[in-house]
Formats: C-alpha cells, structure tokens, sequence
C-alpha cells in the first residue's frame, strides 16, 4: 500500500469568456467581469492565501489581452503576475478559456499563428512564469462550439474539424513556450468523467493528440504536457471518481496528474459535502497508486450561469453579494481548515 501525503489545495478563479447567442444577438459571457474579479484582484488573492492555497489558475484573458495582430494590451496581465508575486501564490495561467479575439476567425490557419505569438509574447513578457494551461477543456468547447453550435464559432455536427484545429493551436502555442521558457510546467486539464455521453478515449481524445499519442500528423509530442488536468463534477459515478482516476494513471503512466477543477452542484448540496467527497476520493486514489499531488477548487469565487447570467450560483468557497462582497460559502473555510488540521492538506 502506498504511504499518502497531504494534498496542495490550489484555487481556480472562473474564467469563461466565450460568445453565445441572446435574443437574437451574438454576446460574450465574461465571468471575470461577472464576479468583478478584475476589480478585486488584490483582495481575491489575499482571501487565498488567508485559507492556505498554494497555487491559483488566473485568466491571461485572450480577447481582452490580445487586441489585434501584432498588438497587445499588458495592463490586465501585468496585475495578475504582480499580485501572485505579492501574495506568493505559484500562477497557473490560463491563456484560452473557451473564448477568443473578435477579429479572429478561430478556423482558419491564421488562428493557429495568432495563437502561438499570443503565447510566446506573454512567455517573453514573464519569463519566470512556471505554470501554463495553453488552452481549459478544449473537449468543452468541441462540445459546445464545434458538434451542438451554442457557442461561437457556432458549428454543428463539426467536432472533429475543430478538435484538430484546437489541437493544433494547442501544439504550436505549447512549443513556442518552451521554446522561450523550456522547464514551463505544461498543465492541460479536461474533463474527466464517468462513461456515459463520452468513453474514456472520447474524453482523452484532445490530450493525446497534444501529446502525439493520437492524430501524430497534426504534430503533438509527449513534452507539450507536462501534467495532465484532470476536471471532474456531478456524473453518474459509476465507476466511482478513485477508480477513473486511476484509469488515467494507467493511461497516462509517465505523466504527473492533478485534480484540476471540482466543485458540487449549486442546488441540493453544501459545498463542503462535496469538498470531503472529493477530498476522499483523491486521498483513495491516492492510496491505489494515483499519486495527484493537487486538488484545485473550482471556482473559488462562486460564478455566474451560463446561460442566465444574472443567476448567481453559490459553487465556490465564497458568495458574492450584491455590491461585490466575498463571503464564506456554507462551511468550506472550517471545512478546508479541519482538512489541514487533519493533516489531509498541506
């Protein structure tokens, strides 16, 4: 029997950005400007280092950033880079979250080049930035944008055009990184979850084509993922969550696995019921062999819906209340401190 350690707790601050359709009309969900985490910055990551997190995944926020070809506004990523140095949280930057640049046709072979100097441009801007996520459940955005057409680019029935094209924005953007920074720690999370809509090799699909398992002509190679991120929410559960992350241990023998993303379903759950089954399933894999050093939860600042964006969904350790104010969620701060005091954490 393997000799368990006490897992990191890493934070996510939700990030989606993408364009969906509206009364006719074409508009962007922001959830950064929805939680005003662009606002309260400074505070948000003083509340993370208050509860003990080690680490954050923070958006490089890919529209706003990157304002055309060639051209670049720095002012956002500047303060994120600023305050994870203050608060000495390790950054976990999230370049691509689902959504992108409204002068970028996200299908042609442009977007692959605009993509990839997105990425080398920030890698010259903080060369001592560790921690990269090139691109957050690209399997989600296949999903959603690429086979049902609810969010942009708006394709139906063309999964596998666009799960190429991300690949291969994937890839690219991934060695122009460690072209510039060659020990960057390559964190690529995607969904993770019992097989009902999708097996388990659907749901591996985009990681092994980045890693040259799958597809090898579009170019991927084992060191474009340092890390496989693994993202689990509410599923069947059959197989159970300890048993599906071993699976990927098997699938993935060579390489390190995190718990990249969970939070519990915002209505007929307390978050921290879901915090210990979570916790208690990592720390089961982990007896098995697992080996997931991280548990990151997501969000850390409870979102906003999806589809309603003026519904506020209490998923994270703290609720926002109306003028902006970050209060505890149900029990998670005394949940998450019993977890330390019990040694589960570090």
């Amino acid at each position: 029997m393997v000799t368990e350690k006490p897992i990191e707790l890493w934070a996510f601050l939700e990030n989606s950005d993408f364009q969906r359709k509206k009364d006719g009309q074409i508009v962007r969900h922001d959830e950064v400007a929805l939680i005003r985490h662009d606002e309260f910055l400074d505070s948000d990551y003083q509340l993370l280092t208050e509860i003990g997190c080690v680490g954050v995944r923070d958006a490089a926020r890919w529209y706003v950033t990157h304002t055309g070809p060639n051209q670049f506004d720095w002012t956002w990523l500047d303060r994120v880079v600023a305050a994870a140095e203050k608060y000495q949280l390790k950054l976990y930057l999230d370049l691509w979250h689902y959504g992108y640049p409204d002068w970028l046709d996200l299908m042609s072979p442009d977007a692959v080049e605009q993509f990839t100097d997105f990425a080398r441009q920030i890698a010259l801007r903080y060369p001592s930035l560790e921690y990269w996520c090139i691109a957050n459940e690209p399997s989600l955005l296949v999903d959603f944008g690429g086979f049902d057409g609810r969010w942009s680019p708006f394709l139906q029935n063309q999964a596998d055009e666009l799960r190429r094209q991300i690949a291969r924005m994937i890839i690219s953007a991934s060695r122009a990184v460690l072209e510039v920074i060659p020990n960057a720690q390559l964190v690529l999370p995607d969904p993770w979850h019992a097989p009902g809509r999708f097996s388990e090799d659907e749901q591996a699909a985009v990681l092994d084509m980045v890693m040259g398992r799958r597809e090898p002509e579009l170019g991927g190679a084992s060191e474009l993922v340092t890390v496989v991120g693994l993202n689990h929410y509410r599923d069947s559960t059959l197989p159970p969550l300890h048993k599906l992350f071993l699976n990927a241990r098997k699938r993935w023998p060579d390489k390190p696995i995190w718990f990249t993303e969970t939070s519990g379903p915002p209505e007929g759950w307390q978050q921290s019921e879901w915090f210990w089954w979570m916790l208690a399933e990592t720390r089961l894999a982990n007896l098995e062999g697992a080996d997931i050093p991280v548990l990151t939860w997501a969000p850390a600042l409870s979102m906003y819906d999806w589809v309603d964006e003026t519904k506020h969904l209490p998923n994270g350790i703290w609720k926002l209340e109306p003028d902006g104010t970050r209060v505890p969620n149900d029990y998670m701060l005394e949940a998450i401190e019993l977890a330390r005091e019990y040694g589960y954490l570090r």
